[in-house]
């Protein structure tokens, strides 16, 4: 049960990611008031941020088929 709530938990953290590197207006509004300043490099950074919980996730899916 654990598992599941904790691979939903990095799915719903990755495609919160991926719509903040897609949506510029709703990026620079959230990130307004952030205590590090945002680069250019953001919405890539965000991208593989989203890329790597989708991982995660999904090792903790399928962790016992490997092993």
């Amino acid at each position: 049960m654990w598992r599941y709530c904790g691979a939903t938990f990095f799915i719903l953290i990755g495609a919160l990611e991926i719509i903040l590197a897609l949506n510029k207006r709703m990026r620079d509004e959230i990130m307004k008031n952030a205590p590090v300043p945002a680069t250019r490099a953001m919405p890539w950074t965000l991208f593989f941020a989203a890329l790597s919980a989708f991982a995660i996730a999904l090792g903790i899916l399928f962790f016992n088929r490997f092993i």
